[in-house]
């Protein structure tokens, strides 16, 4: 999941439900992805330009992946200021929702937020093994929680307060509210 300002992906999807006051965590939130701030990307693919001639084939990815309930607590304390994932759904009744609403935007001809897919994928593991971080000389420029921090500020600056600092998930930060 590549993400940073401007990205109007999935993870900024996410950090907009969360934000909102709507998110729902669905499922167990065991489940981990990998991700790649856009300026390490970027940085990786600059230092790669200058490397010797052959074949360099890497899946770029930041470490360490995140599982969905340290994602959501981090986010969610920092533009919500509360800890923890917030309330949660089986992954049953989420599964039940989105096919429901499948079902409406099949009858209304509207794109609804919710799908059964987009289920799926959230509470799919993405998570991939990354080699890139061993490339000698080169280094990521951004923690991927300052990633995180700066993506939060630049795309809901009156949701997250000046400087916050993101560190590691709070205690209980799978639990509900």
């Amino acid at each position: 999941m590549v993400f940073g300002p401007g990205n109007r992906g999935n993870v900024h999807n996410l950090f907009a439900q969360i934000a909102s006051g709507r998110f729902l965590m669905v499922g167990p939130g065991r489940n981990r992805k990998s991700m790649v701030h856009v300026e390490n990307l970027a940085a990786f693919l600059r230092h790669m330009a200058g490397a010797p001639p052959g074949v360099h084939l890497y899946n770029y990815a930041d470490a360490p992946d995140q599982d969905m309930n340290t994602l959501v607590a981090l986010v969610r304390g920092a533009i919500r200021g509360r800890s923890g994932t917030g309330p949660r759904l089986p992954l049953w009744a989420g599964l039940a929702l989105g096919h429901l609403a499948d079902g409406l935007a099949r009858i209304t001809g509207r794109k609804l937020p919710v799908s059964a897919i987009r289920v799926r994928k959230f509470v799919s593991d993405t998570a991939f093994s990354s080699a890139a971080q061993d490339v000698p000389g080169f280094a990521p420029p951004v923690p991927l929680t300052e990633g995180i921090r700066r993506t939060l500020e630049a795309e809901f600056p009156r949701s997250v307060p000046a400087r916050t600092t993101l560190g590691p998930a709070p205690a209980g930060a799978g639990q509900g509210m």
